[in-house]
């Protein structure tokens, strides 16, 4: 899902350009693309009716850092997942620094609602078992689209049932555990398609084809993550970052506007010289003169 919400940023952003979409068509296998694009079809209009409402609502009635929370809290959930595949992958420096990240935002950010790791030079990266098996060597094989779930791989989907066994809430014995997880399911549907409320409103409107726009992103995305290279998912623009999709618009701080240069003075014309006066008569002139 989360690959999906970003495929959806980065392609209403136009951060590919055609040509790169163009030149990525034959890497791209789709053997079912009419399926797909009906799947596709029905999940935009789930969309359209279900959680675009309900997104626009969140947001609503839900102040800013609360929503920054929730967001928060739900990223340090995962952190066990992307921990056993730091592992799997042989990325023992990945490992420490998520399993740090887990600690400090546990116990500092207060179970995860705020993000101290950060601050303290632990930054986020994300793993899951689609891309372990890449790195093992296995192909991607056919894209698929998901309704609800998004865009995937066979490789990929198979991933995500390693991951469920990966992820601590799935098994762990606690009291009303499938309503703990139906709710944290909930609450990241609701989150991330929240945070894509002018993303996926300017796909629809400005995308000659979102669902080729989609599937590209989305297999240019998986393949860098597999690479772990330096154009890894994290190092992408943020969702905050693209132009038409700010990160909380409702209650963003408006922009300064730059300070006018001052009007320039014009040349001043010399001033005219002073008027000639006649001279006043001389103390010492005599009365006798002046007849």
């Amino acid at each position: 899902m989360r690959y999906f919400l970003t495929a959806l940023g980065l392609a209403a952003a136009g951060i590919l350009s055609p040509g790169t979409a163009l030149a990525q068509e034959e890497i791209v296998s789709d053997p079912w693309e009419g399926a797909n694009r009906n799947l596709y079809a029905v999940h935009d209009a789930i969309d359209e009716a279900v959680l675009e409402p309900v997104a626009r609502g969140y947001r609503a009635i839900t102040p800013r850092i609360f929503r920054i929370g929730l967001s928060n809290v739900l990223r340090n959930l995962r952190a066990p997942v992307t921990f056993a595949n730091d592992v799997l992958q042989g990325e023992s420096e990945r490992a420490g620094v998520t399993a740090a990240r887990f600690g400090l935002n546990t116990t500092l950010g207060l179970g995860g609602l705020m993000d101290p790791a950060t601050d303290l030079g632990f930054e986020l990266h994300d793993e899951d078992f689609g891309q372990t098996l890449g790195a093992w060597g296995v192909e991607a094989g056919p894209y698929v689209f998901v309704p609800l779930m998004g865009p995937t791989t066979v490789r990929d989907a198979a991933g995500r049932i390693v991951d469920i066994a990966f992820d601590p809430l799935s098994w762990a014995d606690i009291e009303n555990a499938d309503a703990v997880r139906g709710v944290r399911t909930g609450a990241a549907a609701v989150s991330s398609r929240e945070s894509l409320i002018e993303s996926v409103e300017d796909l629809r409107e400005n995308s000659f084809d979102p669902y080729v726009s989609v599937r590209t992103t989305y297999t240019l995305l998986r393949q860098s993550a597999v690479r772990n290279s330096e154009e890894r998912v994290e190092d992408l623009p943020d969702f905050g970052d693209m132009p038409g999709m700010p990160d909380m618009p409702d209650d963003a701080a408006p922009t300064p506007a730059p300070e006018a240069a001052p009007a320039p003075v014009p040349p001043q014309e010399p001033a005219p010289p002073p008027a000639q006066t006649s001279a006043a008569p001389s103390s010492s002139t005599s009365p006798g003169e002046l007849q």
